[in-house]
């Protein structure tokens, strides 16, 4: 009898025992599975803040087909002025089969009411290159639904921009360095050509023509020497020009902003035939040369016959003995008579000065 109460005293331990157990197993799991809830909608909300999206704002979904979208991709801002309404929620290829980019993207109801008829254009957003979505407002009062497609259109990036206008002047660089080595071909032509291996030849005889010509000019420093007058009176006709020009500066200016003109225009021109004619008249030189050692016409025979040269000291010789020859004995000259009697005094330095004056003069009127 002892041992049968005990033992329904024992099972009822046991049997609380097992419901303590039992509710402290089912707080457990339960307190558990609340923590995992709580995670998930902890880790939603923390995804969607970084991503920009309010989950408790309404949202809606609107469209937009690119030919091309330039890198945007998922999660790219959606702007209005740059204030951020939105973002891009999927870019798929449209069932058009052409190639076409169907973009996606979702805009806060509350923060903005889009007109129908906007545009959604993809821009670079900074300097980086960062691919956004620009809402250019509409003007009409119909605003777009959920699942409706706006008008779409891609603005020209940064470096895009940069390239177009500097095209035109890398065209222009490459069309003066191809000028430029056209010029370089043919002069490495003109100088390899058989035709012309008598250059050098003609270039001595021009220098000693031109020798010739610098002796000839040593002779007439005395004539120089007598004409400073004459040089001072020149620069100051070239003081006069100088401040003639300061006073029409801005005349000038307009002349030389018509050479700039000018030379932009000649950018264009045939060099080619430029270089042909640069040759002929290298060629024209040659002849001209030759004919000039040959000693062919007027300027040929002053350059190779000295004849000239020794004439025009043998009469300078000749004036200045005569002068000489005045000058000591001016009566057999000029003969003045006064009171019957003759004079046979000296001329004075001005009456000779005034005479040979005279006599360069006419011997002037002979050589022309």
């Amino acid at each position: 009898m002892g041992n049968e109460s005990q033992c329904l005293v024992f099972l009822v331990k046991i049997r609380r025992m097992s419901k303590e157990v039992k509710q402290t197993m089912i707080s457990q799991e339960f307190k558990i599975g609340t923590l995992m809830i709580l995670g998930v909608v902890l880790l939603f909300l923390g995804i969607n803040y970084l991503k920009g999206m309010n989950p408790f704002s309404k949202q809606i979904h609107l469209y937009a087909v690119y030919d091309r979208i330039e890198g945007l991709a998922v999660s790219n801002p959606v702007l209005v002025n740059g204030f951020k309404v939105g973002q891009v929620s999927n870019v798929t290829f449209s069932s058009k089969g052409d190639g076409s980019l169907l973009v996606e993207f979702t805009i806060e109801e509350s923060k903005l009411k889009v007109p129908i008829d906007s545009q959604a254009k993809i821009y670079s957003s900074d300097l980086f290159g960062t691919k956004a979505i620009k809402i250019e407002p509409g003007i009409t009062k119909s605003y777009a639904q959920p699942g409706d497609t706006l008008l779409s259109a891609v603005e020209m990036d940064i470096t895009t921009a940069v390239r177009k206008e500097l095209e035109p002047l890398r065209l222009k660089t490459e069309e003066l360095i191809k000028g430029v080595d056209d010029i370089l071909v043919n002069m490495k032509a003109v100088f390899e050509d058989d035709a012309t291996l008598g250059l050098p030849s003609a270039f001595a005889s021009l220098h000693r023509s031109v020798r010739t010509l610098e002796n000839t000019v040593a002779n007439f420093d005395g004539l120089v020497e007598e004409n400073r007058v004459v040089f001072k009176n020149v620069m100051s006709n070239v003081d006069a020009i100088a401040e003639n020009l300061n006073n029409n500066n801005k005349q000038i200016n307009n002349i030389i902003d018509n050479f700039s003109d000018l030379s932009d225009s000649l950018v264009g021109v045939d060099i080619s035939s430029t270089i042909s004619n640069a040759d002929k008249a290298l060629l024209d030189i040659s002849r001209i040369t030759d004919k000039l050692n040959k000693g062919e016409g007027t300027l040929g025979k002053l350059l190779t016959d000295d004849s000239l040269y020794f004439d025009l000291l043998a009469s300078n010789t000749e004036v200045q003995e005569l002068l000489d020859d005045i000058q000591l004995n001016p009566w057999k000259y000029v003969r003045v008579s006064l009171f019957g009697r003759k004079q046979t005094a000296k001329m004075s330095k001005g009456d000779i000065k005034r005479m040979e004056k005279m006599i360069k003069e006419e011997m002037d009127k002979q050589s022309k």
